[in-house]
């Protein structure tokens, strides 16, 4: 089945449920101001956006063109947690998600592997692209920094430089919290998303 086909089913469903959601209520536990006018205001992926309730189209705060279809999924995902989210503090890989291991080559190549055959040795130029998106630097390996999503979803990438003996290269760890949060096609769109916004 094409991308696009599943990516608007995907947002119809999201869409059908979130009609019967009390968003007020939802968003106080997800850590998201509440809506008012018919608007959520909320910040995701570097961006403020503004969520239409009418339609549940989303819009960067400055603009009229709504975002990626991945970009709208991944906030509408989010709203459907029903569960208030807290960081666990516990880092875990996308193999350790329901059938990760199953989908890891996948998750590679449309994620990490990209981002360190651009940067490279290049941190200076990570760093400079970091600045997309909002984030904290960690202490690990080489160069780490936590990346915010939305609401309280965070990524960690840590990145290691390239020597004579081996190449650079990246993990893409998740708080266990995300288990809560997104089935695992949705940690790799994600991580997909993340990614490729550094290049």
């Amino acid at each position: 089945m094409p991308q696009k086909t599943v990516y608007e089913a995907a947002v119809r469903d999201a869409v059908e449920k979130l009609g019967k959601v009390d968003l007020a209520e939802r968003c106080t536990s997800l850590g998201l101001s509440k809506p008012q006018d018919g608007i959520l205001k909320l910040r995701a992926f570097g961006m403020d956006m503004v969520l239409r309730l009418s339609d549940f189209q989303l819009f960067p705060a400055d603009s009229d063109k709504p975002v990626k279809v991945s970009d709208r999924i991944l906030v509408l995902h989010y709203l459907l947690c029903d569960l208030p989210v807290q960081q666990t503090g516990e880092l875990i890989s996308f193999r350790q998600m329901d059938s990760g291991q199953f989908y890891w080559p996948a998750f590679l190549s449309r994620s990490v592997r990209p981002l360190v055959e651009r940067i490279g040795n290049d941190l200076e130029l990570l760093k400079k692209n970091l600045g997309r998106f909002d984030w904290e630097p960690v202490s690990l390996g080489d160069f780490a920094a936590c990346i915010h999503a939305v609401g309280k979803v965070y990524v960690t990438l840590i990145y290691r430089i390239g020597d004579d003996e081996f190449p650079a290269s990246a993990d893409l760890l998740f708080d266990s919290s995300i288990k809560r949060v997104y089935p695992t096609e949705d940690a790799a769109v994600l991580a997909s998303r993340i990614c490729l916004g550094l290049l």
